[in-house]
């Protein structure tokens, strides 16, 4: 069988993305990038499933990921599946999980970037908004670790969610040129 990016839709990868986001935790992709047979790989897309079904009923709790989850085509998920169930080589079987695990993770990787951009984005037009400005990054992260306790209270976003921003240097040096 010879596998392409065309026979994998990326479909799969976002149930994965979207409980590593969601959960925090890389369980499920692990799981699945380290199966050698298809019984296996199988079951862990059916447990991931299963939790991700828990999650609809539940609610997501970041908004990244309900704009991933809602972009999901189902029928896709499906033909990835049956095409993963008539899989006969363990090469084959490795390349594929090897390929939707890491798909899973760029995308995980994709949602966080984003997320935290719209964060400091927040972060910076607040801090602007009280008249504070600043022409480098490191006294744009000066200002955020100085009022962090006023915008985790005025803005409602959490102290880890502004320390992930603190910390992103690039990100920093970006919006502190106008970004």
């Amino acid at each position: 069988m010879a596998l392409s990016m065309h026979t994998v839709k990326g479909e799969l990868s976002k149930v994965f993305a979207v409980l590593l986001i969601e959960q925090g935790s890389y369980t499920y992709v692990d799981k699945l990038a380290q199966t050698t047979s298809r019984d296996l790989a199988l079951y862990h897309i059916r447990e991931a499933l299963r939790d991700y079904n828990s999650l609809l009923n539940r609610g997501f709790t970041n908004n990244e990921t309900k704009i991933i989850a809602d972009s999901i085509k189902f029928q896709d998920v499906e033909k990835e599946i049956e095409m993963i169930s008539k899989i006969a080589s363990t090469s084959d079987l490795r390349e594929i999980v090897s390929l939707i695990s890491s798909q899973a993770l760029a995308e995980a990787a994709r949602i966080r970037s984003r997320g935290i951009y719209i964060i400091a984005v927040k972060i910076v037009g607040y801090l602007k908004q009280k008249g504070m400005f600043f022409e480098k990054a490191e006294d744009l992260k000066n200002l955020i670790t100085k009022n962090k306790s006023e915008i985790v209270k005025d803005l409602g976003i959490e102290e880890d969610a502004i320390n992930d921003v603190v910390e992103n240097q690039s990100l920093l040096r970006y919006l502190s040129r106008g970004g």
